[in-house]
């Protein structure tokens, strides 16, 4: 195995590592979050950070991949100091860009609230208005680290970054609700939590930029670098089709907190048979309320998956751009197959096990503290999580295939192809999500529902173009359909031992005991079905170690 492989994958599974570790530390932050603040408050959360991450990926989203791509590419032709000089042109670009955008959102807020017709969401943008110059800085210095195919920086300052969410975010939110401010306010104090929490991130960032600079400083004066007017031309014509691509994606929880409950206030209710709130929901909040309950249980529960999934598809960038100017055309077939299979080996078994166990995780995790008055009699805020999340489940898989399949476009230098996936799958996010929650039956069900569709649409055009311009296809029976096989008998395991397990534990006790068998059933059916064979092991880091000790088990043959 070459050493480009393993820095490829051992970088992913650098990334993999601080992602799971800032999903728990999240997930220690969001979950005791909507258990104290409640649905309403966290309803304003969640609108004021989709409209921050919306502003987020079109400063950021671009610009991060430029740098990482002309850096490896720089790199591998040994040009060091142009290495360096990538960096000092990005980071004033990032600098005028981040500055722009936090005055956008500090001074629009009030326009920017209009959309969803809640005025009272401005102090939660305003509030949260720093981070747009704070993390533009941090992803430049991301995007460099990256570029070297060095993830541990970016690791560790992401790791940094939700540890202050959890602890100046939560004590901050835990405060306001005992001052007995309102939902607005309340949010508002929970998002200045955010900021410092990224604020502390940036600033080990720098720190560890500094090192590296003063690690580099020898021998690098008799290098040619070409001039910053070059560099930062080749910055904006590759940064420009992928923010716009990115921003278009963006645009998906945007559609969700606008469009969707400024179409349900319109309705006067949010479908699905629903007369109105039970005591404790304000009159007028119905709407937010509910979207509250999705964007904190069920969307945070969806999110889990793509965090793991990600960080192949930051660390294929870089890799598969250096394999391009080193002409390894085998070595980029080979990374390019094991990332959609370990996609795949990720994404399907938790698709299947959040489809079936929904309703059990949903109750693990959360506290079910609102109720609903329907036409057929009261519906609890999990209930209504759950069967959103189930809808959700199924686009878990589209997700981390769009997310692998878009970055190898970018690296390829297709990035401005990729903008007709996003455009086409958010507009048909845009209309399914306006008629879909207009049907009375369906209401605010729509709003999963075309978040399916849209990665559906996205998936497929991505690989319409990656068979067009790449010349690359995947066999679908090797890189789907034995992970599937091994997913449903992991789904059935986790639903059928989660009833048994009832019968004699407690529920939650039930639902732990359930998932941990079905773990244990798929990791022994993947490779029974020979969904994760020896060349894959191999390429892990210790892969040679890790396939003794499966031989040895008799998971793989010899």
């Amino acid at each position: 195995m070459s050493r480009k492989k393993q820095g490829f994958v051992g970088g992913a599974l650098i990334l993999m590592l601080s992602n799971i570790i800032v999903k728990i530390v999240g997930a220690l932050f969001k979950i005791p979050l909507s258990n104290i603040i409640g649905d309403t408050a966290m309803g304003f959360f969640g609108t004021a950070y989709s409209v921050y991450s919306m502003f987020f990926l079109i400063s950021t989203a671009g610009l991060p991949v430029a740098i990482s791509r002309m850096i490896a590419s720089a790199k591998a032709k040994s040009k060091t100091r142009e290495v360096e000089k990538i960096y000092r042109v990005s980071l004033w670009i990032f600098m005028i860009i981040g500055a722009v955008g936090s005055a956008i959102l500090f001074f629009g807020s009030n326009w920017i609230a209009s959309f969803p017709k809640e005025p009272e969401l401005s102090v939660c943008l305003r509030t949260i208005s720093p981070i747009m110059f704070l993390i533009c800085v941090a992803s430049c210095v991301r995007g460099y680290f990256q570029g070297l195919q060095n993830m541990t920086p970016t690791a560790v300052s992401q790791v940094l970054e939700t540890l202050g969410n959890l602890f100046i975010g939560l004590s901050l939110g835990y405060w306001a609700v005992k001052r007995g401010y309102g939902p607005s306010e309340v949010a508002a104090f929970v998002l200045a939590g955010v900021t410092a929490g990224v604020a502390l991130s940036a600033l080990y960032l720098f720190c560890a930029k500094a090192i590296a600079k003063r690690d580099k400083e020898v021998g690098l004066l008799d290098q040619e670098v070409r001039s910053g007017k070059e560099l930062a031309k080749e910055l904006i014509r590759i940064a420009i089709p992928i923010t716009l691509a990115s921003s278009v994606l963006s645009l998906n929880s945007v559609i969700d907190s606008m469009v969707a409950v400024g179409r349900m206030n319109d309705m006067g209710s949010v479908g699905l048979g629903f007369l109105r709130a039970a005591p404790g929901i304000e009159e007028g909040k119905l709407a937010i309320s509910v979207y509250g309950a999705y964007t904190a249980k069920a969307v945070t529960i969806f999110n889990v998956p793509p965090t793991v999934v990600y960080p192949f598809a930051i660390s294929i960038i870089p890799a598969i751009s250096a394999a391009l100017s080193s002409g390894d055309q085998v070595g980029l077939k080979k990374t390019m197959d094991f990332t959609f299979r370990i996609v795949s080996v990720i994404c399907l078994p938790l698709a299947v096990g959040l489809g079936v166990m929904s309703r059990p995780i949903v109750d693990l995790l959360f506290a079910d503290k609102d109720l609903f008055e329907t036409a057929s009699g009261m519906v609890t805020s999990n209930a209504l999580a759950a069967n959103m999340l189930t809808i959700l489940s199924i686009a878990i898989l589209f997700s981390g295939l769009v997310s692998v399949s878009g970055a190898m476009l970018q690296a390829y230098g297709h990035e401005k192809v990729s903008i007709v996936s996003t455009s086409l799958g958010v507009l048909s996010k845009f209309i399914s999500v306006f008629l879909l929650v207009g049907v009375p039956f369906i209401g605010a069900y729509g709003i999963p529902l075309s978040t399916l569709i849209c990665y559906l649409i996205m998936f497929g055009f991505n690989m319409l173009f990656l068979v067009k311009y790449v010349k690359y296809r995947f066999s679908i029976k090797e890189i789907l359909l034995r992970p599937l096989l091994a997913a449903a008998l992991c789904g059935a395991t986790a639903m059928g031992s989660y009833l048994l397990f009832k019968m004699i534990l407690p529920a939650k006790i039930a639902t732990i005991a359930g998932i941990a068998l079905a773990a244990v059933v798929y990791v022994i059916a993947l490779f029974l079905f020979k969904g994760f064979e020896k060349d894959d092991v191999l390429q892990l880091p210790k892969g040679a170690f890790i396939l003794k000790i499966l031989i040895k088990l008799r998971l793989v043959k010899a």
